[in-house]
């Protein structure tokens, strides 16, 4: 016996596949925007891979009926995770106001559970990008930055269910959704020292999801002649919330930071 539950029509597959279009020009255009200031100033860039090492919180519910609530922890996560990378790239006109970055994560996750009549196996793949145009009102040296662009989460999750006794399927469920959102935010570099500098970003979405904020501290210590090395630390604070057909997912990602920023 197999049943299979799908999350995408063919139409919401058009309009996914139109979403993703959509951003890929967005992107398009951050990078024509900061390629262009090659000609005039030339152009910096800061890249940062990081760590953020989440407890996550979340409530789920179909039709305003609760269904699951429960907690991810770190380590919870490493158990489960095959592959995943984090990585923030920001490109700005030297001696300019305007800049572009993308903030990108990846994360998928698989588990396995067998009882006395079910064998299940999930797997779970997470995209989650943001992208902005940064506009610095004093340049970077002003240490504020208001950025206005774009959020593009993809959630898909499979359950495999078997009978133990044989292996046979006998369910199949695939939810795949994924959400696009204006994303507006605002940032503040603080200096404390020749190395130590404190940064600061608050953002908030809307649009596809029932909205999404974000609130990140880190301090960079840096390194090099020119200090174009830096070891960050901090913290950052995310909440969520999705509503697909008759399904609502509240989500709570916390926990600390860790990344090494370089700069060309």
């Amino acid at each position: 016996m197999f049943i299979s539950s799908k999350g995408n029509s063919k139409l919401e597959s058009y309009a996914r596949n139109a979403r993703m279009g959509l951003f890929a020009l967005f992107l398009l255009l951050l990078t024509t925007q900061t390629t262009s200031a090659s000609e005039s100033g030339g152009i910096n860039w800061s890249i940062t891979p990081y760590i953020w090492a989440t407890d996550t919180e979340y409530d789920l519910k179909a039709s305003g009926t609760p269904v699951d609530t429960g907690k991810i922890t770190f380590d919870d996560l490493l158990d489960t995770t095959d592959s995943s990378f984090q990585i923030v790239t920001e490109a700005g006109i030297e001696g300019g106001k305007w800049s572009a970055f993308v903030d990108l994560t990846y994360l998928d996750t698989s588990d396995d559970y067998t009882g006395s009549l079910f064998k299940v196996d999930s797997d779970s793949e997470q995209w989650f990008l943001d992208a902005a145009v940064a506009w610095w009102p004093k340049g970077e040296s002003g240490g504020l930055s208001l950025f206005a662009g774009g959020r593009y989460t993809d959630l898909d999750d499979q359950l495999d269910f078997r009978l133990a006794a044989n292996g046979q399927q006998v369910w199949l469920l695939d939810n795949d959704r994924d959400f696009l959102d204006a994303l507006v935010g605002v940032r503040q570099q603080f200096s404390l020292s020749d190395s130590w500098k404190l940064h600061t970003h608050a953002d908030y979405s809307f649009g596809d999801s029932e909205g999404t904020y974000l609130l990140q501290a880190t301090i960079r210590y840096g390194m090099g002649a020119r200090k174009q090395y830096g070891l960050m630390i901090g913290y950052r604070y995310k909440e969520a919330e999705f509503k697909h057909g008759d399904i609502e997912e509240d989500y709570t990602y916390k926990g600390p930071l860790l990344a090494f920023n370089f700069r060309l």
